[in-house]
């Protein structure tokens, strides 16, 4: 394990931490544990925690996240009411996140390699399909956002334009891997974004908190739709693809994730507050009275803050869609990691025309879909490594990343599960294009991503309790690969990279074939 220190606390660790990253600089960009010849991350490359505390700042803060307190403003909320929604929201995620948390820690793989272990060769493209595209939406949002800043401080115009252009640009951080959106993060973002926030909040309630009292006039926005759209906004989803990096204990996570929920909280009070003392529901107008209650006019500033903000939480989106990528093309012996940054910034262009000027309320789709597909696919991967051990002794070793042809067809529980949750998710959030099957008003369904993960769960565990009744190999019924078919692990354990480190499960497999 790397002994260096969970927190930063002088010059010399900051410069050891540099070194590090340098180190690792080449992998990072050539590969990025992405593939499944280099598939998992080794213990030694495992991060500190202060790094994840950067991290997660960028991926909580900034215009993006004072957007959502615009809109929980405009539904009619008070401000006491969007800390409550905030906070639900954000727990509900972090229930979430430290399952895909440990699972990512464990095994050191993405959540794109997980699933061709866990879905099948088959099952692995559809759910790589789902993490590729859905990220891509909110690239486009974010992008169309920036660009609506840069309009309202500057009047440029061209949004349309300039949307196109930046979705593709804000590629670059990846291009240099994990390395390349930490650094960014923790050593440029995250300082700036801390300080402009806890001044904006602090003068707000010193100068002006006199006049925020009351709920405002709006659209009223349901509790359990607001309470969605938090979740939509938390939720990455490939939650295994960051903390694949971080040290494989179920509780590690945890300060950083109430570190960030302070970040989160803030920054959509403080978008909450500009709505109300603006007097306007014009995004734009909003931000631009941001800039002179909070930056004293000084739009150049805001213009450095918007963008390298922005462009840090795209390098999250595309992080996501880059893996998935990687798992799906990654393998081809000419194929390089760049050439899918460069595929997945095409992506990022084209989902920035559609989200942003042909799809009705896109952001909230985008949010909800994302909120639903992905954390569902990780949910059915959770319970498979660490539940079907325990209820059917079913274990299902994650130590290797089988190559295409050596990995399962299709695990069918698995598969209609994740299908079943994801129509549920999306029929009960009233998402589908153009109002097909909105008949019931999406509030009375509740919190919809919640069930629809526990729908995952419980559903795929019931269906492999069928095929362990009816099929004669349940284990071929659930994809396992040829290695996974003939190793050699005792009954009921959970076997990963952390299970051998720790001693406690060797398992014998047979060397793996060449592939991809």
């Amino acid at each position: 394990m790397n002994p260096r220190e969970e927190i930063a606390h002088d010059l010399p660790e900051l410069r050891e931490d540099l070194a590090f990253e340098r180190e690792t600089l080449d992998e990072s960009i050539r590969h990025d544990y992405s593939t499944s010849d280099t598939g998992i991350v080794p213990l030694n490359r495992r991060r500190p925690m202060w790094h994840f505390m950067g991290l997660w700042t960028t991926f909580v803060a900034g215009f993006s996240y004072m957007f959502l307190g615009f809109e929980i403003h405009d539904g009619g909320h008070s401000l006491a009411s969007t800390v409550g929604i905030t906070l639900l929201g954000y727990g509900l995620y972090v229930a979430y996140a430290l399952v895909g948390s440990y699972l990512g820690s464990r095994t050191g793989q993405t959540h794109a390699l997980l699933t061709r272990s866990v879905f099948g060769s088959a099952g692995s493209v559809i759910v790589s399909l789902f993490v590729l595209v859905a990220p891509l939406g909110w690239v486009a949002f974010q992008a169309n956002l920036l660009v609506t800043l840069w309009d309202g401080f500057y009047g440029w115009g061209h949004v349309f334009t300039l949307t196109l252009l930046l979705a593709g640009v804000m590629i670059l951080n990846n291009l240099l891997g994990f390395t390349g959106i930490s650094v960014f993060a923790r050593y440029l973002v995250t300082p700036i974004l801390i300080l402009w926030c806890v001044y904006l909040v602090l003068k707000v309630f010193v100068s002006d908190g006199g006049k925020l009292g009351g709920t405002p006039q709006g659209s009223g926005l349901p509790l359990w739709v607001a309470v969605s759209a938090v979740i939509g906004f938390s939720m990455w989803g490939n939650e295994p693809d960051f903390w694949r990096y971080g040290k494989p204990r179920f509780t590690w996570p945890v300060p950083t994730y109430v570190f960030a929920a302070l970040w989160f909280v803030l920054f959509t009070m403080a978008g909450w507050m500009m709505a109300d003392l603006s007097k306007s529901s014009d995004p734009a107008a909003i931000f631009r009275y941001t800039v002179h209650y909070s930056l004293f006019g000084a739009f150049w500033l805001a213009w450095i803050i918007a963008t390298i903000s922005q462009f840090a939480i795209n390098d999250g989106n595309y992080y996501e869609s880059v893996n998935a990528g990687q798992n799906l093309l990654g393998g081809w012996r000419l194929w390089r990691r760049p050439y899918t940054c460069l595929l997945v910034a095409g992506g990022g262009v084209i989902a920035a025309d559609l989200v942003n000027f042909h799809f009705l309320n896109g952001w909230f789709k985008v949010a909800t879909f994302l909120a639903i597909t992905v954390p569902s696919a990780t949910v059915i991967m959770a319970v498979d490594h660490f539940l079907l051990p325990r209820l059917f002794r079913i274990s299902r070793p994650l130590t290797r990343v089988p190559a295409w042809q050596d990995a399962g067809l299709i695990n069918v529980p698995a598969v209609v599960a994740l299908l079943v949750a994801v129509f549920f998710g999306v029929t009960g959030s009233a998402s589908w294009p153009r109002g097909w099957l909105e008949s019931t008003p999406p509030n009375s369904w509740g919190p919809v991503p919640l069930e629809s993960w526990l729908i995952a769960g419980a559903l795929y565990v019931a269906l492999v309790a069928v095929a362990r009744a009816v099929v004669p190999n349940v284990k071929e019924a659930l994809a396992f690969s040829r290695d996974a078919l003939v190793a050699a692990v005792p009954p009921g354990a959970v076997v990963d990279l952390a299970s051998e480190a720790e001693g406690g499960v060797v398992t014998a497999t047979p060397a793996p074939a060449a592939g991809v």
